[in-house]
């Protein structure tokens, strides 16, 4: 019975391990995923929502500095009752981290422990591998900031209003008066100007620019300027996007040369330490590989084309707005105490 007990254990391990070879998730689904029946047999991670949606939402909020700490990631799921939670009822610190760094929801399988090292999953993933790789230089400490910190909803104009005396952008605060009440202010804080410090109601301003945005009537000569230039803009971003295609083919290219070199190096090697090194080699440039195929694939063409893309826009007073905006760049509105620079 023993014997018997020990070779089914080896027959489960080892049919789990193949089917992992095989790009299928084979432990206990992660949260945001369910198993389902597969056409080919046996089961497949599918996608469980509104978890999933959740799990989505939270990874590409981190990966895009939306959500600063995994505390902040934290509190974000726990908005959610559907998200699970331990026995008291808590959401805890470790699972949003254990979140954070699985591979699977990219769509990729590893198994450091039976020597499989990403492989191609069968399942839909939640995120791309960019956004995963995005998430892990964060988690590492290696991220950059993508906006500045004092950027608000609060004063969207910030950055595009132009003092009326020194033609400095404003810069904007919430102020406390003395009953506690806050208030929102756009001002200038350039010392040399006779307008420091002097502040202006952001119902006011905003309102005057919504005003000037109203009077905005864009006639057909420029609504054909407007498409000749985001023609000529799609043509460019276009080459741009074969050209970078053709560097990322060179480079899986180069990718795959220095593989099956270090390859050959393994065999040739007599020193464990030495192949050992070789073959964490491999694994980065085996990763660097999926990464520049899974962007070649997302950037070879686009969704749509330019005639769809703008003729759908075309019917809306919000773009015709906005390129007005974008091709009278620069210009000012004379408006009291004030002028408003109008940036695309």
């Amino acid at each position: 019975s023993q014997h018997q007990r020990r070779k089914n254990a080896e027959q489960t391990l080892n049919r789990m391990q193949s089917r992992l070879r095989n790009g299928f998730w084979v432990f206990q689904a992660p949260v945001g995923y369910i198993f389902t029946k597969h056409d080919g047999g046996g089961k497949i991670l599918s996608r469980d929502e509104p978890l999933a949606s959740i799990v989505q939402e939270g990874l590409e909020g981190y990966a895009s500095g939306r959500f600063d700490t995994q505390a902040e990631v934290m509190r974000f799921f726990e908005r959610f009752p559907a998200f699970p939670r331990d026995r008291h009822g808590d959401v805890r610190n470790q699972r949003v981290t254990d979140i954070l760094v699985r591979l699977v929801y990219a769509g990729y399988i590893e198994h450091e422990g039976w020597g499989i090292s990403m492989l191609k999953g069968k399942h839909e993933p939640l995120i791309s591998l960019e956004t995963y790789e995005k998430i892990q230089d964060r988690l590492r400490g290696n991220a950059k900031a993508p906006v500045r910190k004092d950027l608000n909803a609060d004063f969207p104009l910030r950055g595009f209003v132009l003092c009326g005396d020194c033609d400095r952008p404003l810069t904007a605060c919430w102020s406390k008066s003395k009953t506690g009440k806050r208030h929102p202010y756009y001002l200038c804080h350039t010392k040399s100007c006779t307008s420091h410090r002097k502040s202006i109601r952001r119902d006011m301003l905003e309102g005057d620019f919504a005003e000037v945005l109203q009077r905005l009537q864009p006639g057909q000569e420029l609504i054909k300027l407007v498409k000749t230039m985001f023609r000529l803009a799609w043509d460019m971003r276009h080459a741009e996007a074969q050209s970078s295609a053709k560097d990322m083919r060179r480079e899986i290219v180069r990718i795959e040369k220095d593989v099956d070199a270090l390859l050959g190096r393994i065999i040739e090697t007599q020193s464990p330490s030495v192949a050992t090194a070789y073959e964490g080699k491999i694994e980065k440039l085996e990763k660097q590989k999926l990464l520049l195929a899974e962007k070649l694939q997302s950037s070879c063409k686009p969704r749509y084309s330019f005639e769809e893309m703008f003729e759908l826009a075309h019917g809306t007073r919000l773009m015709l707005i906005g390129s007005a905006l974008w091709v009278f760049a620069g210009m000012f509105w004379s408006m009291p105490e004030r002028r408003i620079l109008a940036c695309g």
